[in-house]
């Protein structure tokens, strides 16, 4: 009889940048139990799938052709786990050599990796994990695949940008040297749910090849949003503003009602950030006004330049600028100099994650938990019909080389039945990541991780952790392994000490709001156009955006800019962002 999920009884402390994860995920839960963490190495099946199969008379063990995946739409707020019997296709009598390509966090895994023996052992396998520096990773694999010495598994690069990977696989895929992932989808149940319609056409060639398959982000765009102060609304007799008005008016109250009551005008509504650069975090508020990215509709190419997105969303920053409820050095800030005016009570409005703007706020408050009310996120975009920023990116891509696996279907089996395992919801996803679970140490037990009912988990790394005290200060020997799995999407945050309860349950609040935002299709996904089309158009873009806002434009010369912006690069850019979409464009961008 399989167990029904456990509930939370930990606590994360995660950071948001990636080469920091394992450094920074930690917290307290001092009064916490250990024996409660013992559940996580069996992620088991749902009531639901439980009764799904009782009525069916089904097993889930059965492999799905690639043609009848239903793979969806967007990415599943509340994900489901695993279920042990899918992997019956493997057969874990016969033992395979595996050697897995990754990327470390400069540091190497130990020689002597107990995520590596770990994984040996549930899986009858000799794993050899191969790193190197992410700069160092498209050299590293050209050179393995012209010797023909090619790894089981590779991590396509992931620089110098997100389009690296994908391009890289492109042409490995062109070469024939990949496995095309048609064949691999099937063997990766859990994998297949964080796979949008969206992603696997990101993913395909124009020959219909599949070179790679994907893994959600470590960290997307949905932990970010707008956060206020709620103790200023408080004091200004104001509700959370839900229309571009009442957003105005705490606008001004922010800038000009005194709400730190020292009589000064030193506080603002927000700041920019973004260094001189770009609009910072008020960069964000474009989804409030339209879908920011070019996309197809009905066939023809559609483009924030020339739907009236940016020119509302730029009209929208002017008349703040105007107001004169932006802090003064809102343009050239930086951000983390920009920090001193959240932290020192004197802006009304960020855009932030949950866990960071919680956490710093408190810190820079010597940790006095009295104050973490004075923030709370937004309920709902306060423009009409507005939405946040796309999020499903494809995260990590991953290939298999045709060689290693031509002859032998049972290797290719064992390396998906793993690499599935360490997916969210799977039953090495918690061994795997943040430093390696308690299966992994079986004489610690001090962390905690677990899955929660509502699909959420808990992934608690106590200092105590081996990865601090045996493989070095900052757990980054066995960071590599979180490639395979790891992701802030789903975690939440908890703690037995009463002290800190509250504080964890409005990090939680924050982060149920960004779960339940309507969002943008992630529509950049399916635009694969060079990289050195109109390379000085960004530049031009944001000094003319930037005279808009200030006034030194007029937006009666809207038209002239449009046509400016077009013979800048604009042109050619959308040209082949429609060729690229397989749509038409329209006129007025030609």
């Amino acid at each position: 009889m399989k167990k029904k999920w456990k509930r939370q009884t930990a606590v994360l402390m995660a950071v948001t940048l990636a080469a920091s994860m394992l450094a920074g995920c930690s917290g307290k839960a001092e009064n916490a139990s250990a024996g409660n963490a013992a559940t996580e190495s069996e992620p088991q099946q749902s009531a639901a799938q439980q009764e799904s199969t009782a009525e069916t008379g089904e097993s889930t063990g059965k492999v799905t052709a690639f043609e009848d995946i239903d793979f969806p739409d967007s990415m599943p707020a509340n994900p489901t786990l695993a279920e042990e019997d899918w992997y019956a296709y493997d057969d874990m009598s016969k033992r395979y050599e595996i050697e897995l390509f990754t990327y470390h966090y400069g540091k190497t895994p130990p020689a002597e990796d107990p995520i590596e023996a770990w994984l040996e052992e549930k899986y009858n396998v000799d794993i050899t994990l191969t790193t190197c520096a992410q700069s160092d990773m498209e050299t590293v694999l050209s050179t393995r695949f012209s010797s023909g010495d090619v790894p089981d598994l590779v991590t396509l690069p992931v620089l110098p940008n997100a389009a690296s990977g994908k391009n890289f696989g492109f042409t490995l895929g062109e070469q024939g040297l990949l496995l095309d992932a048609k064949e691999i989808y099937p063997y990766l149940p859990q994998t297949c749910k964080f796979v949008t319609k969206t992603i696997l056409g990101y993913s395909t060639m124009p020959d219909g090849t599949i070179p790679f398959f994907t893994k959600y982000s470590i960290q997307d765009s949905d932990i970010w949003a707008y956060a206020i102060r709620q103790d200023w609304l408080d004091k200004f007799g104001m509700d959370m503003p839900e229309t571009k008005e009442e957003l105005m008016e705490y606008a001004k109250a922010c800038t000009f009602d005194d709400p730190d009551g020292n009589g000064i005008q030193d506080t603002w509504f927000m700041t920019g950030a973004g260094g001189g650069t770009s609009f910072g975090m008020m960069s964000n508020f474009v989804n409030f006004f339209g879908n920011p990215t070019d996309h197809a509709e009905n066939g023809t190419l559609v483009s924030p330049m020339f739907d009236g997105t940016m020119k509302a969303y730029l009209e929208f920053i002017n008349e703040l600028y105007d107001l004169g409820v932006l802090a003064p050095d809102w343009y050239t800030i930086d951000w983390e100099t920009a920090k001193s005016y959240t932290m020192n009570d004197k802006i009304g409005m960020v855009h932030y994650p949950s866990n960071a703007l919680y956490e710093e706020y408190v810190n820079a408050h010597n940790r006095d938990y009295s104050i973490i009310d004075a923030w709370a996120f937004l309920d709902k975009p306060p423009i009409e019909n507005g939405k946040y920023a796309a999020s499903g990116n494809p995260g990590l891509l991953f290939a298999i080389p045709a060689a290693s696996v031509k002859d032998d279907p049972g290797k290719l089996m064992r390396i998906c039945h793993i690499m599935d395992a360490m997916c969210y919801g799977g039953e090495a996803y918690f061994q795997t990541v943040q430093g390696g679970g308690l299966d992994v140490f079986p004489d610690y037990k001090d962390d905690y991780r677990q899955y929660n009912e509502d699909g959420t988990n808990i992934c608690y790394v106590s200092p105590t952790h081996p990865g601090y005290t045996k493989y070095g200060t900052d757990n980054l020997d066995l960071a590599a392994w979180q490639n395979f799995g790891y992701t802030l999407k789903w975690q939440q945050y908890y703690s037995t000490n009463e002290e800190e309860k509250d504080y964890f349950a409005l990090i939680n609040e924050g982060v149920a709001k960004m779960a339940k935002y309507e969002r943008w299709n992630n529509d950049a996904l399916l635009i694969n156009i060079p990289g050195d089309i109109a390379p000085n158009l960004d530049e031009f873009n944001i000094a003319q955006q930037y005279k808009f806002v200030t006034g030194q434009r007029s937006f009666d010369e809207w038209e002239a800019f449009q046509k400016e912006w077009l013979d800048k690069g604009g042109r050619e850019k959308l040209a082949a962002t429609a060729e690229s979409l397989g749509c038409t464009l329209p006129d007025e961008m030609k």
